[in-house]
């Protein structure tokens, strides 16, 4: 299996925001997918990249704002607000999945995102031990479907070895060629994100992480993630199975922000 960098395709959007467009470079055809989320929740991620633009006078809101969203290499997500007559773009490097369930519904609006539709939102998770210094980076930050880029929103576990891992459990085997990592934006990265290994099996009885040299090796991170690095790791085919385990052999303590797989 082979380890490579993210690189998203830029899509010009011509039609209907929802057809497959050519893309801008690279060779897939790429959608830009609706999500319902919280104008507040985005706006407030302070941790986040984002601009807002007025919208100019008699311009359709699906074409003016993908486009500007494309034209922007950093750019994730854009919204046309308010909804009911639309005057303004805000375009996002926030991550929001398609399949993400928004709980503030009071000034919730249709956005679209550039993520695509992925098997680790609100899978199941088991985990080793959260660092319990920091109370609010519970496992179940990974799968809720969204990321700021703020740490408090990652998963920190304990320092030791039986603690350094995570599984998904899709319930059933499920087929996919991709799971994409996000290490934390700040320095410490370099020891928190660092040799990382991802697994995958239909085999339920073994102690983690022990016994996860059992499952069958997917990719592998060998060295020190740099702040803020996603971390693709990918088959040349489809794989298929229901378990998803990422383990750091590295001495420290393991913390990871954001997962996709499909």
């Amino acid at each position: 299996m082979s380890q490579v960098g993210v690189q998203w395709c830029r899509v010009w959007v011509t039609m209907l925001l929802l057809l497959p467009s050519a893309p801008v470079e690279g060779g897939e055809l790429c959608l830009m997918r609706s999500v319902l989320i919280s104008l507040q929740r985005v706006q407030a991620a302070s941790f986040t990249k984002q601009e807002s633009l007025d919208l100019p006078p008699g311009a359709r809101p699906a074409l003016y704002c993908s486009n500007k969203c494309t034209l922007r290499d950093w750019c994730q997500l854009w919204c046309a607000y308010p909804s009911n007559t639309p005057t303004h773009c805000l375009i996002s490097n926030i991550t929001v999945m398609p399949t993400y369930q928004e709980t503030n519904l009071a000034d919730a609006l249709t956005c679209h995102t550039t993520r695509p539709k992925d098997l680790a939102t609100y899978a199941n998770i088991t985990a080793g031990k959260q660092y319990m210094s920091d109370p609010l980076r519970v496992k179940e930050n990974l799968l809720d479907g969204f990321y700021n880029y703020n740490t408090d929103h990652c998963f920190l576990t304990e320092l030791s070895n039986s603690d350094r891992w995570f599984t998904l459990d899709f319930g059933q085997p499920k087929c996919f060629q991709h799971v994409i990592l996000y290490a934390q934006v700040n320095y410490l990265a370099i020891i928190q994100f660092n040799n990382v290994q991802v697994r995958v099996s239909n085999v339920t009885a073994v102690t983690p992480p022990e016994d996860f040299a059992a499952y069958d090796l997917f990719g592998e991170f060998p060295g020190a993630a740099s702040p803020g690095q996603v971390v693709e790791m990918k088959s040349p085919k489809p794989v298929c199975a229901r378990f998803v385990t990422g383990h750091m052999l590295y001495d420290h303590r393991f913390q990871v922000c954001h997962i996709e797989v499909f």
